[in-house]
């Protein structure tokens, strides 16, 4: 394949995931028409199924470019002169921010999989792998309590997402607004603080 051709389907690819996005938000996965995302792009149904093999491939494909993107911003925040106390109200203000941006699109696989977010992981392993490579050191460095490092920001993680999960059932008004409280209670759990 030509280096053109290969850039061409490369935007392709990238023009049917943008438009992915869009209308997962707005339709939510399991209204989410792959014809009518065709249709949207300009490409056949065949195309789509071509470049992400199933409608699941789509929504896989659209979660890691969402991981890929989170990624960049969190290596970022992380080269920044602040304290780690700061990276991890600023992260979890991200993830907040993001996920309730996202809503619609995480409602079906949230409500269609009790453990959406462990396949998820499970999924990425390696996109999420990286991501919690950037808390290690700085967790390694301020923990008291006998829990690995790794494991704290397994920790982390699970507790993001169990606010998600509230505030997706509707549990909580505002996520973003948890930020902080997320950011204390782990604080207190990684220095062994009651």
């Amino acid at each position: 394949m030509s280096r053109l051709n290969a850039e061409i389907k490369n935007m392709k690819r990238a023009l049917i995931l943008e438009k992915a996005s869009e209308m997962f938000e707005l339709y939510g996965y399991e209204e989410m028409k792959v014809s009518s995302l065709a249709k949207e792009v300009g490409v056949s149904v065949g195309t789509i199924y071509a470049y992400f093999n199933s409608k699941e491939g789509l929504y896989s494909a659209f979660i890691q470019e969402e991981i890929d993107a989170a990624y960049l911003v969190l290596q970022k925040l992380f080269e920044e002169e602040i304290t780690f106390e700061e990276k991890l109200l600023r992260s979890l203000q991200i993830k907040f921010g993001v996920m309730s941006q996202k809503k619609r699109t995480l409602e079906s696989g949230v409500f269609n999989n009790p453990f959406f977010f462990e396949s998820q992981q499970i999924a990425h392993q390696e996109s999420f792998e990286k991501i919690y490579a950037l808390y290690l050191e700085p967790i390694e460095q301020m923990k008291t309590v006998a829990i690995e490092s790794r494991q704290l920001v397994h920790i982390l993680n699970a507790i993001g997402n169990a606010y998600v999960l509230r505030w997706i059932e509707g549990e909580l008004e505002d996520l973003e607004s948890k930020a902080p409280e997320v950011t204390t209670l782990f604080l207190k759990l990684m220095k062994g603080c009651e």
